[in-house]
């Protein structure tokens, strides 16, 4: 009696802890079974025309169709076509160089080239 009530309780024990790591594994996201992590790219398409708020909105990045930018007559353009853009905030004033690492439909990660800081910005602000 005594060895029946062992196996049960080993049984039940063993089932437990099969149950319990199958249930805090990670799903997976393909017909491989690799845990997938979708890349953060950089979708020129999807970036304008539309404002872009960095935290606090201390910086805001109004990227409008035609190349044009904000509201004081600025410019921004690709630099050679690359992931940096070329950003005049107003006429007349010197051109400023961001580097756009990623984006989605609703955030993306930039950096103003030389300062070495990241900053994340959304279509909203926050």
């Amino acid at each position: 009696m005594k060895n029946n009530f062992t196996i049960k309780f080993i049984s039940i024990l063993f089932f437990s802890l099969v149950f319990f790591i199958a249930s805090c594994s990670k799903k997976t996201d393909d017909s491989t079974g690799a845990n997938v992590i979708p890349a953060k790219t950089l979708n020129k398409s999807i970036l304008t025309p539309k404002k872009w708020y960095s935290q606090g909105s201390s910086f805001v990045h109004d990227l409008k169709a035609g190349g044009m930018y904000g509201t004081m007559g600025g410019t921004w353009q690709w630099k050679n076509n690359s992931d940096t853009l070329q950003i005049v905030t107003q006429s007349g004033y010197p051109d400023t160089f961001w580097k756009v690492y990623w984006n989605t439909s609703n955030e993306m990660e930039c950096e103003k080239v030389g300062t070495f800081t990241k900053l994340l910005y959304k279509d909203v602000a926050w």
